[in-house]
């Protein structure tokens, strides 16, 4: 009798997996946009409440005052010539008649469409000087009221000490405590009429101004015809407007001298450093509103180079929140006709106020 073999159990064949389907790209891209949205929003959302509270400032200037302040209408101003103000269509009326009886000869004077006539600003100021404090007061030109605020008096501005080492220009007038902002302006050492000397003054000479060797300007006078060329642009008469003066200290054994020399002019001045105006407290307001109008890349890489990096960050998410928005709003059928009609609202709003604006910015 013959043993069987047992018969060898086959395993079970494994189920089969279920293949996942891959999302459509177009799934895909918005899912990434929704992440974007989502995580970019959380990243700049600190600049984003700034800007907004900073923009809230400026809008309402006596928002969270650094200063007292107190508000005045009508009732305050009867009585007195700012209780109601002549139109500027009155005013404009007086002043063409004026300049009628001023003409001796010529065609007279007439006023054009006098209902475009127009105070240049809305306010007009007064400040009152009081003990230590100063106290401003704003009329509003256009309603009756205003404002009145008080704060600390700036400090006394010490009188300058005349530096002994002060150079004149060709204007015979030396930098006040330094050079004026924003350095020289185009030739404006000559006299009106006469051609502007090359002859140099020799670096230590008392009068005449104090040209050094190869100054900045004639520098960019020089370069100015290859950069053109270089660059695919038409050569010329080159006029120099502006070069940054030098800012340097200096001492005379005695006390130090913040000196300014105007390469354009060749004009010296300064200040002692002991007669510097202290600078003004930096109040949380100001800070506040300084921020929001700090703008550009400086020289070198410190804070305000990095805070230009966040003000480029936050060009780029405000304008890829508004379009990533279009895209998420347009994912849902249900709001597409109401959201449609919001946009084309948003959008025929700022259109009108953008012509509007322009028309009242535009140089009349």
């Amino acid at each position: 009798m013959s043993v069987a073999e047992p018969t060898a159990q086959l395993a079970p064949a494994p189920a089969p997996v279920p293949r996942v389907a891959r999302r459509p790209m177009r799934k895909r891209a918005m899912h990434l946009v929704r992440r974007g949205h989502l995580y970019f929003g959380l990243f700049l959302l600190p600049w984003v409440i700034l800007y907004g509270a900073t923009g809230f400032l400026f809008n309402h200037p006596t928002a969270f005052s650094d200063a007292p302040f107190v508000s005045f209408g009508a009732s305050e101003t009867n009585g007195t010539p700012m209780e109601s103000l002549p139109a500027p269509s009155a005013i404009a009326e007086q002043v063409v008649q004026a300049l009628n009886e001023r003409a001796k000869e010529g065609k007279p004077y007439t006023l054009v469409e006098p209902e475009k006539a127009k105070y240049t600003r809305d306010f007009a100021f007064a400040t009152v000087k009081v003990d230590d404090r100063e106290v401003s007061v704003l009329f509003d030109v256009v309603n009756s009221g205003g404002t009145v605020r008080s704060r600390p008096a700036p400090a006394v501005t010490k009188v300058e000490e005349k530096a002994p080492f002060a150079v004149t220009g060709a204007k015979g007038g030396a930098p006040k405590g330094g050079a004026p902002k924003g350095g020289g302006r185009g030739e404006r050492g000559a006299p009106k009429g006469a051609e502007k000397t090359d002859a140099p003054t020799l670096a230590g000479a008392t009068t005449g101004p104090l040209v050094l060797p190869e100054p900045m300007h004639e520098r960019v006078k020089a370069a100015v015809p290859v950069v053109l060329e270089r660059t695919g642009f038409q050569g010329g008469e080159v006029k120099v407007s502006s070069v940054p003066d030098l800012s340097f200290l200096m001492s005379d054994g005695t006390k130090t001298w913040r000196v300014t020399y105007n390469a354009m002019d060749g004009t010296v001045g300064g200040a002692s450093t002991d007669s510097a105006t202290p600078p003004d407290e930096l109040s949380t307001r100001r800070f506040l509103t300084r921020l929001h109008l700090t703008h550009g890349f400086p020289g070198g890489q410190n804070a305000k180079w990095f805070w230009a990096v966040i003000v480029d960050a936050m060009a780029f998410v405000m304008v890829f929140w508004g379009v990533s928005g279009i895209f998420m709003w347009w994912q849902l059928k249900a709001t597409r006709r109401i959201g449609g009609v919001v946009l084309l609202f948003s959008v025929a709003v700022a259109a009108v106020l953008g012509l509007g604006m322009h028309d009242l910015l535009s140089p009349r």
